[in-house]
């Protein structure tokens, strides 16, 4: 083996063991919550449902929203479902929670029939995407789940599965 073999060697080692740290890094700060700017609001959008019909943001104005972003390829989305179908049934007065599938109608279609979603399910790709970013900017995977209060203020930003004391934590400060 050459020298330069060797530095290349040093180099490619160094180069993957700071790759790893960052990758390391952002796996491990993916279940945080991001308090968002105090003006931030959700964005108005306009998605289809799981029957095809067109659903507004404003049919929830003046509700407490909990929006809910995920896929169905997504492991961490599908264990999360069960809880946020709780809490829809648990706080349904005074809670809308609302999924946004960055899917394909299709695969989210086939899902919801065993799901049991007892919530509205908006459907979209690119423009779920650029949803999404409006949401939480720069967001790298799902799920990621908004929070806000009944004025449409974002109150958190969850990024990474939802669990049961978490959601409780955040309602308690909506509600």
């Amino acid at each position: 083996m050459t020298g330069k073999q060797v530095m290349f060697g040093i180099a490619l080692a160094l180069a993957s063991g700071i790759g790893g740290y960052f990758a390391y890094d952002a796996a491990r700060t993916s279940s945080e919550d991001k308090s968002p700017s105090a003006a931030a609001a959700l964005p108005t959008f306009a998605l289809p449902d799981i029957g095809g019909m067109l659903r507004q943001s404003s049919e929830w104005d003046g509700k407490v929203r909990v929006v809910n972003f995920w896929a169905t390829w997504c492991p961490p989305c599908r264990r999360e479902i069960p809880l946020l179908i709780e809490l829809q049934a648990e706080h349904g007065a005074d809670l809308q929670i609302i999924g946004i599938a960055i899917d394909d109608m299709q695969a989210v279609q086939q899902y919801a029939t065993t799901a049991g979603f007892n919530y509205p399910i908006l459907v979209g790709q690119q423009d779920a995407v650029d949803l999404g970013n409006q949401v939480l900017q720069d967001w790298i995977g799902l799920p990621f789940t908004a929070f806000a209060d009944s004025e449409g203020k974002v109150l958190r930003v969850h990024v990474g599965e939802l669990h049961r004391q978490q959601a409780d934590e955040f309602l308690r400060e909506i509600l």
